[in-house]
């Protein structure tokens, strides 16, 4: 179906959707002569709305979404030809799963549905992909996605201290979403997913599209909400420190070589935290970040801005990122140069950075590929904070066989959310760190049904829950480190993000 506007006749008003009629009871023919069932994919072109509108006017609480907004300007992590937001409302078809087996398990459901989506033709009938690839009928419908979240530990661990609804989020999850808004510089594309079995009411599926396109087309013109002036109450940050000395004597000892300390700062609002402004300051206060929210459909939400990508994949070429060693930045010129000089001189930061990279190439090697990196790290400046950075890539080839899920397997957790040796730092973690670290540190992003992905690190994030919300931070602790500078490192994350949330 070709890509219309709000003022088409095609959704003037029910009764004369024929062509989108038309293609929804061929999809349900289709659904009952293979006795499967399909997933019908319309989309439509509107005018460019933002991702935060589409929240505002379609999310619910109530709803799963996936909420996914690259930066706004181009860094060397993210070099997508062109920047495309992208948000998933409630749920069509999910999974979840859990253990060592979740990644794979959560690869096999993505290759069960993904041959089930049907796309709208120009002459509004139903056509099917073969192999996940589009045929030439269907070049206007953009791929299926599944969006996918997993938690830093495949199981969940009980802490005395947090209470048992910090658990919100299952230790991975996937889904393809019921309305999924792409958006980019000039337009927007809404895809409407709709679950085609034999027994679907077509003429009820029909009036929630149209109703949902219709509270879509009054949503332009939202814009930033007003933030409400409000005094907060928050836990400072208070059992870092004895976690780093006892980090530092596991490294002395030789047990460790590094491990990424984290903690958390709880807040408590006099009024609910409001999520789709949050996530507009956030966009307005970190431009080179990608900025994310992820809803479990029971009220909570976690969001941040986050500044590196643990892979993308654009037809057959992988981008993973080492990003690891961090100072801060300064309003002063001539500061700023002397903190980005210090860092790229230091021999802590930079070995820091080096097991990071050594670790991917590592992991990647594993799975037959040749990985592409430079020698030595570059400065990635960010507005608030700068790291040491190095892009690494391969090539993805056909008869290899390596699937997206396969590769997120292998690489999370990196050093630079874990540390070294891997297995050695995660249970160290599990005995210092006194909370559940959820969706924090882990991979949240999605898998189109052409092979295509892309998938980022859920650091300086926060768990949105009503009145209540728990900002992560953490630290790479390595020789060389000192308490008091690592303590200042993680304040500095917390109050960046403190000050989009109130």
């Amino acid at each position: 179906m070709p890509a219309v506007q709000h003022g088409s006749e095609l959704f003037k008003t029910i009764d004369e959707t024929t062509e989108t009629r038309r293609f929804l009871s061929d999809c349900q023919q289709q659904a009952i002569r293979q006795n499967q069932a399909k997933i019908a994919s319309l989309t439509i072109s509107i005018s460019p709305i933002s991702p935060g509108a589409v929240l505002s006017v379609l999310g619910s609480a109530s709803q799963r979404h996936f909420y996914y907004d690259p930066p706004q300007r181009p860094s060397p992590q993210h070099l997508s030809p062109q920047r495309r937001s992208i948000v998933g409302l409630d749920v069509v078809v999910g999974c979840s799963a859990a253990g060592r087996s979740r990644f794979k398990q959560t690869q096999k459901f993505i290759h069960t549905w993904q041959t089930r989506f049907i796309y709208a033709q120009a002459n509004g009938k139903a056509n099917g992909k073969a192999n996940g690839k589009t045929s030439d009928a269907t070049t206007d419908s953009p791929p299926g996605h599944f969006f996918c979240s997993a938690t830093f530990f495949s199981e969940h661990t009980a802490f005395a201290k947090d209470s048992p609804r910090t658990a919100h989020f299952e230790p991975a999850y996937v889904f393809v979403p019921q309305v999924q808004v792409m958006t980019g510089t000039a337009a927007s594309a809404v895809t409407f997913n709709q679950l085609i079995t034999a027994t679907t009411d077509i003429e009820r599926t029909l009036a929630r599209i149209y109703q949902q396109l219709q509270k879509l087309a009054a949503a332009t013109s939202l814009g930033l909400a007003r933030p409400a002036s409000s005094k907060v109450i928050a836990r400072d940050v208070a059992s870092f420190e004895p976690g780093v000395r006892a980090a530092l004597q596991q490294v002395k000892a030789g047990r460790l070589h590094k491990v990424v300390l984290a903690d958390v700062m709880d807040v408590v609002t006099p009024q609910p935290v409001d999520v789709v402004r949050s996530l507009q300051t956030l966009r307005q206060n970190h431009p080179d970040c990608t900025v994310f929210s992820v809803g479990n459909g029971k009220g909570q939400s976690f969001i941040g801005a986050s500044p590196e990508r643990l892979l993308s994949i654009t037809d057959g070429q992988l981008m993973t990122d080492a990003l690891a060693g961090t100072t801060s930045r300064s309003q002063n010129f001539d500061l700023d140069r002397q903190l980005a000089q210090a860092l790229m001189n230091s021999e802590k930061e930079r070995y820091e950075h080096r097991v990071v990279v050594e670790f991917i190439l590592a992991q990647l090697r594993s799975l037959n590929l040749n990985p592409h990196y430079a020698e030595s790290p570059q400065l990635l400046q960010l507005l608030h904070v700068q790291h040491l950075h190095t892009s690494i890539s391969a090539t993805l080839h056909n008869q290899q066989g390596v699937q997206p899920l396969d590769i997120l397997a292998k690489l999370h957790p990196t050093p630079a959310v874990a540390g070294v040796p891997r297995q050695v730092a995660c249970d160290f973690i599990r005995q210092y760190e006194t909370f559940e670290r959820g969706l924090y540190a882990a991979p949240l992003g999605w898998i189109d049904t052409e092979g295509n992905s892309e998938f980022i690190v859920g650091i300086r994030s926060a768990l949105i829950d009503g009145c209540k919300a728990r900002l992560y931070a953490g630290a790479g602790i390595v020789a060389g480190s000192e308490p008091k500078k690592e303590l200042a490192e993680i304040k500095l994350k917390l109050q960046t993000l403190l000050n989009a949330l109130v």
